[in-house]
């Protein structure tokens, strides 16, 4: 399984190339935070923030996809949320270095039940990150109108070089920012409405 992660809107609100080309890194399967295990806050960083991500589930082999047949290749949709440092990220930024250490690392990533749906599903889905501390709650929802770049036109760009695999899955960064993460916080990932994901942080 290979995880591509659209950093577009992951950066930051301002990262939009004017053709909207999808620009990805890859995040490892140690990256994901299972079973509703909590999250560590590392100590690689001082500011880390939780970025809520649209996850779209691969369902067939494919290479060389049209964006006209990107349909036949998706399979699930599930919230989900990457935990980004974003004062290294800041910094990586900054002096042209690749972002990878800043949004790639074990258990930065958590993803909610994935749900079987179609592509036009998928663009309507209703992804929210409920964020409950000592500070008060705080909530983030994704804006399905301000997605850039599409599913169709990412799945093209990603499987000309790359095949893609069933079990393959693509995120796609909802919002340049987040909830600062803090220990004893508790986190909410929810679907259409309906809670797919909790979990807490540590």
């Amino acid at each position: 399984m290979t995880i591509y992660t659209i950093v577009n809107n992951l950066i930051s609100p301002e990262f939009q190339p004017e053709d909207a080309k999808p620009i990805w890194t890859l995040i490892s399967q140690t990256g994901i935070l299972h079973g509703g295990n909590p999250y560590f806050v590392p100590d690689f960083a001082s500011h880390f923030e939780a970025r809520l991500a649209l996850a779209v589930r691969i369902g067939r082999l494919g290479k060389g996809i049209a964006p006209r047949f990107a349909h036949r290749y998706t399979e699930a949709v599930a919230p989900a949320v990457v935990f980004v440092a974003a004062d290294k990220l800041q910094s990586l930024q900054a002096s042209g270095c690749p972002w990878t250490e800043a949004i790639s690392y074990d258990r930065c990533l958590a993803l909610g039940k994935f749900e079987a749906a179609t592509l036009d599903e998928m663009k309507q889905a209703e992804v929210k990150l409920h964020f409950d501390s000592d500070g008060g709650t705080r909530d983030a929802i994704w804006d399905k109108d301000g997605m850039r770049p599409g599913i169709e036109e990412t799945i093209a760009a990603i499987s000309r070089d790359n095949t893609l695999k069933t079990g393959d899955i693509i995120l796609f960064g909802l919002s340049g920012e987040g909830p600062e993460v803090s220990p004893d916080a508790r986190v909410h990932l929810m679907l259409n409405g309906n809670d797919s994901l909790s979990f807490n942080i540590r």
